[in-house]
């Protein structure tokens, strides 16, 4: 027997009140309210049903970023491409999968409204054909290309995402020369959190941050120096 959607809400709200989210979100979803349902079951830390019910609330990538922090990549990619976002839905496919041929259509065909976006669809076409492939010329090409452009792009949220999809690529095909390349670009550009990313990157990947400059520090001659210093180096360099 189907429970009234007056009570089911109210029930919810008692939940809600006691912390129980999860059983809040079956009180909405039984009460048809698909919206409600995913916000709380994203509380209660269930992506997979939260997701759900975004997709039935017509609200593909919602229920993309979900499935994303669950681990369900090739879910989240169809989420993300329902939704009408090739690009990342792209990008999931070539850095999270290996489904490289999917990918590759998928830049192929991804509408580009921005400078950053073109960017982005090369750099995902390219490196779905290093991993498929082996064909790296391509992608190293689009990556020096993303540094020289990188201070053109705008608004700011551009380039901190192009940036972030160049140093993923160089890391993917083991070119640490041109993840820093790209960081030095988005630091003089004033890419805002630059630096710190910067920082943890060389930490990670190189295992040493000497010359990569200081999240505190704006970008001028003595910054330059440091960054240039930093470009020349590879893993192993003393």
């Amino acid at each position: 027997m189907r429970r009234p959607p007056d009570l089911l809400v109210r029930a919810a709200h008692c939940y809600e009140q006691t912390g129980d989210h999860a059983q809040a979100a079956r009180c909405h979803e039984e009460a048809g309210h698909p919206l409600r349902a995913a916000e709380l079951w994203e509380q209660a830390g269930d992506p997979v049903r939260a997701a759900d019910c975004w997709l039935r609330a017509r609200r593909p990538s919602r229920a993309g970023e979900c499935l994303l922090s669950a681990r369900r990549y090739e879910e989240a990619a169809a989420c993300f491409e329902q939704g009408g976002d090739l690009l990342n839905a792209g990008w999931i496919l070539v850095t999270r999968t290996r489904s490289f041929a999917t990918a590759e259509q998928l830049f192929a065909v991804a509408p580009a409204r921005s400078a950053g976006e073109r960017l982005r669809g090369r750099l995902g076409r390219h490196l779905a054909a290093a991993r498929a492939y082996g064909e790296h010329d391509a992608l190293l090409s689009t990556l020096a290309d993303v540094a020289e452009r990188m201070g053109s792009l705008s608004p700011a949220r551009e380039r901190a995402e192009t940036e972030t999809w160049a140093v993923t690529a160089a890391d993917h095909v083991r070119r640490p020369d041109l993840g820093a390349l790209v960081f030095a670009a988005s630091y003089r550009a004033g890419v805002p959190g630059c630096a710190d990313r910067w920082q943890h990157w060389a930490a990670r990947v190189l295992g040493d941050t000497t010359g990569v400059p200081a999240a505190a520090a704006a970008p001028g001659v003595g910054a330059d120096a440091d960054v240039r210093q930093h470009q020349l180096r590879t893993p192993g360099d003393p």
